[in-house]
């Protein structure tokens, strides 16, 4: 089965030679959802929690592009630079499924550095 490329004006751009998103045998997989602002792709600001709410709403217009929705989530990967804001990472994480009756699984990692001085970047699995 060929892959299917996700693209929308409504995420924050590709600033590299790779796809928003691939969708292959009917699973979404993400790049990295930075919280970069959509069209311009400039870094929302240096507030950690900003920064998760963007990239959380980039992941979800990129869902929608796909056909899909916050529901459709298998796996969340959560990368920061700063794993003694994970709370505050959690908190607005957390905000974008309230009434959901499951929440996809999730690992969170502590890494040095991020693209562009972003503090958080989210990957993503969805499946239909």
């Amino acid at each position: 089965m060929n892959n299917t490329i996700i693209k929308t004006e409504k995420s924050s751009p590709a600033f590299g030679p790779f796809s928003q998103a691939v969708v292959k045998d009917g699973f979404l997989y993400t790049s990295g959802l930075m919280p970069f602002l959509p069209g311009s792709g400039d870094l929302i600001s240096n507030d950690l929690e900003e920064q998760m709410h963007q990239c959380m709403r980039n992941m979800r217009a990129i869902l929608a592009a796909a056909g899909m929705k916050m529901e459709d989530l298998i796996m969340v990967t959560i990368f920061t630079t700063d794993m003694q804001e994970f709370a505050s990472i959690n908190k607005v994480y957390g905000s974008y499924f309230e009434g959901m009756s499951a929440y996809p699984s999730r690992a969170a990692v502590g890494i040095s550095a991020l693209a562009k001085g972003a503090r958080v970047e989210l990957t993503a699995i969805a499946k239909k």
